[in-house]
């Protein structure tokens, strides 16, 4: 199996397609989100509160937690430390969240939120603390 962009494909064509369907949508959000930046459309908020600032990692957290779970994915992540030279395995969950807004078609989805997880045990604790949360919005 060919291995692209720290992912396994079956088929090296679709693996060398996928992966550059993630890395344009990555753009686009990127460029959305410099165009909301510069535009000074992201927040009509009051000189001096800073709590309601888009740019603030914490209100980042704050919104992500509160929005569901749109999907999840699961990657077998391949790591070599500079100090030891051995291959170390592991796992990449991107967490895809739906937007608060999503009735507005010009709203973007936030960033997904990325987690490394050493072994499989700890992934699926974390996906089951991170559904759990979630059960209760559905």
């Amino acid at each position: 199996m060919p291995f692209i962009n720290g992912r396994y494909h079956v088929n090296p064509a679709m693996g060398h397609a996928l992966e550059a369907a993630r890395e344009a949508e990555a753009a686009l959000l990127a460029l959305q989100q410099q165009a909301r930046k510069t535009s000074g459309d992201a927040s009509a908020s009051v000189p001096g509160d800073d709590s309601a600032d888009p740019e603030d990692p914490s209100f980042a957290d704050a919104s992500a937690d509160a929005a569901p779970t749109h999907h999840i994915e699961i990657d077998a992540a391949e790591l070599v430390p500079s100090n030891s030279g051995r291959a170390t395995r592991g796992f990449v969950a991107r967490v895809h969240r739906t937007s608060p807004a999503a009735n507005d078609a010009r709203a973007t989805p936030p960033p997904p939120e990325t987690h490394v997880f050493a072994d499989h045990g700890d992934l699926v604790n974390f996906l089951r603390d991170a559904l759990a949360k979630d059960s209760p919005q559905r």
